[in-house]
């Protein structure tokens, strides 16, 4: 398959906004998304982003609902650039019966903390986030 992985732009974010609703839809919580398109361009692409993001780009013609390799070429770019960047390890979170997620990042090298080592991801956030603000 012919693609490539480049910086994320501003007209990038419509699509970026579409993928995380339809990733919301598929994981069953889409009721949770509170970021808009503007969000992603404020945040993303002001003076001192508070993020920054990469996009796999497929010429239409080779176009496919499979997408085979794009996955592991964003995982790979993401990898090379926090080994870049000084990071020594990459954090991220799988849904518990998302098989398939999990069977790919494990074929990565990915080592499931949960299930190894005991770890759980934690968060805090609304009127939790608001009261530990407090001094």
């Amino acid at each position: 398959m012919d693609f490539s992985i480049r910086a994320a732009n501003l007209e990038d974010c419509k699509d970026i906004s579409r993928m995380i609703l339809e990733l919301a839809e598929y994981e069953k919580v889409s009721d949770k998304v509170k970021i808009t398109q503007r969000d992603l361009e404020q945040d993303g692409f002001s003076k001192n982003p508070f993020f920054h993001g990469i996009v796999a780009e497929v010429p239409e013609q080779h176009r496919t609902k499979e997408g085979k390799g794009i996955g592991k070429a964003l995982m790979s770019k993401v990898a090379q650039l926090g080994l870049a960047a000084g990071c020594s390890q990459l954090d991220f979170t799988v849904l518990d019966w998302n098989k398939s997620s999990l069977d790919f990042y494990i074929s990565l090298g990915c080592l499931d903390v949960t299930a190894e080592i005991g770890y759980h991801c934690m968060r805090c956030q609304g009127e939790a986030l608001q009261h530990l603000a407090q001094p």
